[in-house]
């Protein structure tokens, strides 16, 4: 009897994480964010590349620096000192600042194309039970001029 109890929390799970996946793509579907996303991590790997060349820092710090750059926060513990380096940190400041107003722009999209949605398919519904009666009427008035030409 647990074993089936197992079962059918297994089960469930399953459930849950297949509408969490579908909403997760969704999300990432909204205003093109998924590629926001990936031409960001790029450039944050590409970034890191030229700050650890430039600076001669190993990979890891200069991930850690682009990470923090490009989210603003910028500890200060560690900044650039070179001319590529400076320039590498101002393409990953400009790349934040446009990363946190999509991210802001999807979320907010999502949350209100999903009221939306609910919305039209209520009309949706609404329209079609109207364009069923009016089939119906015009039935009833083809047969009553039917019946008045007989």
């Amino acid at each position: 009897m647990f074993r089936l109890f197992k079962l059918l929390r297994i089960l469930r799970f399953i459930g849950v994480l297949g509408k969490f996946q579908k909403n997760v793509k969704k999300f990432l579907n909204t205003n093109g964010l998924i590629w926001t996303l990936l031409a960001s991590i790029i450039l944050i790997v590409v970034a890191s590349m030229l700050y650890s060349l430039a600076e001669n820092v190993n990979f890891g710090e200069a991930i850690w620096w682009s990470i923090t750059t490009t989210t603003t926060v910028g500890y200060g513990d560690i900044s650039p000192q070179t001319p590529l380096g400076k320039f590498a940190a101002i393409i990953l400041m400009f790349t934040g600042i446009g990363i946190i107003g999509m991210l802001t722009s999807a979320i907010t999209s999502y949350f209100e194309n999903e009221d939306d949605e609910k919305e039209y398919d209520s009309i949706n519904k609404r329209l079609d039970k109207i364009d069923r009666d009016n089939q119906k009427i015009l039935a009833e008035i083809k047969s009553l001029k039917h019946n008045v030409n007989e």
